[in-house]
């Protein structure tokens, strides 16, 4: 068994096996300090255990067959070994050998490619097609593409994928050429199905508080109400844009009377700071002079408060207001819709 043995043990023993001038072949295309490694386990060597002999070559054997190069054939291959044999005939040499050889041999020892449509397709795209792909299949996918390319995919993707994907792709090493095939022939036969036109952006919740503004207020609030229960925070948005303060402006001095009644003046005061002075006048209208005279001046004492505290205080009168026409005791004319 060879599990007990170093892979530079087992390298030794292999370089005594394939003979000098083969060893020697080997030998020249390592690194200096794997060299000096192998040697200086070959020269420790006494004598081999026969057993070992015949499972180093098996395990050889085995690698060779397994090997998955990108370079074990073909003019890449071809051009390293007449550089390292005969540097100086390197380029006639390749000359006199391309007229001979098939556009399929050319090509055989070049890197795989993704089909061009996929290489040209958009960033958008290309994250459609490998959102549903497992790690290891887009990490290929990413590798086969220009690195700009690469990073947007990488960019869009949340982060424990982009990790993940960024992991295994470092971890390539080689590539099978018949995968790549099947991966581009699945990834546009799926690409087919992606439409190519660029989105447009859009404001779902604005549009549907307009939606809901046109249906009227009371049918926009019961829908608003219907989503509280499974959706409080999109309830919560979409009646802060349908139910704004400007809608009292559709109180009749009847029902403002009333909803004077609900609030406290310093409430008031705050709500109406920034306000459409057709509220000032709706509401002081309403008032007798002396209170009118009153909340003048309270508005005059709260000084310059910060747009929340006048939208928390308007938000505490809409909702008096809305409940008040919820029971009955009010009616709010609808305003007008400005059309877009």
């Amino acid at each position: 068994m060879t599990d007990s043995l170093s892979g530079t043990q087992k390298a030794a023993i292999l370089m005594t096996l394939i003979g000098e001038e083969a060893a020697t072949s080997v030998l020249k295309q390592l690194e200096t300090s794997e060299v000096r490694r192998i040697t200086k386990e070959i020269a420790g060597m006494e004598m081999v255990d026969p057993t070992r002999y015949g499972s180093v070559l098996e395990e050889f054997h085995g690698l060779v067959r397994q090997a998955r190069g990108l370079e074990r054939a073909g003019a890449g291959l071809a051009r390293k070994l007449l550089a390292r044999t005969h540097p100086e005939h390197v380029e006639r040499i390749m000359g006199e050998i391309a007229p001979m050889r098939s556009d399929e041999e050319e090509h055989s020892g070049s890197t795989p490619q993704l089909p061009e449509a996929i290489v040209a397709a958009s960033t958008r795209r290309l994250a459609m097609l490998i959102r549903e792909e497992p790690p290891q299949t887009a990490a290929l996918v990413l590798a086969l593409l220009p690195p700009h390319k690469a990073a947007r995919l990488l960019a869009g993707m949340e982060q424990d994928r982009r990790t993940e994907v960024t992991r295994r792709m470092a971890g390539i090493n080689e590539i099978r050429p018949n995968i790549v095939d099947k991966i581009g022939e699945t990834l546009l036969s799926q690409m087919e199905e992606i439409a190519e036109d660029p989105l447009i952006p859009l404001n779902g919740v604005r549009t549907a508080a307009d939606a809901l503004t046109n249906l009227g207020r009371v049918t926009g609030r019961e829908i608003v109400d219907a989503l509280e229960d499974g959706y409080p925070e999109l309830s919560a948005r979409l009646g802060e844009m349908l139910f704004t303060f400007d809608m009292l402006l559709g109180l009749g001095d009847r029902d403002a009377q009333e909803v004077l009644r609900q609030v406290d003046r310093t409430q008031l005061a705050a709500a109406l700071k920034g306000a459409d002075p057709g509220l000032h006048v709706i509401f002081l209208r309403n008032m007798s002079e002396r209170a009118g005279q009153m909340l003048k001046e309270e508005m005059e004492f709260l000084g310059a408060l910060k747009l929340a505290e006048i939208e928390a205080a308007q938000r505490e009168m809409i909702e008096i207001v809305l409940k008040l026409e919820k029971e009955g005791t009010i009616t709010l004319e609808e305003q007008a819709v400005a059309a877009g």
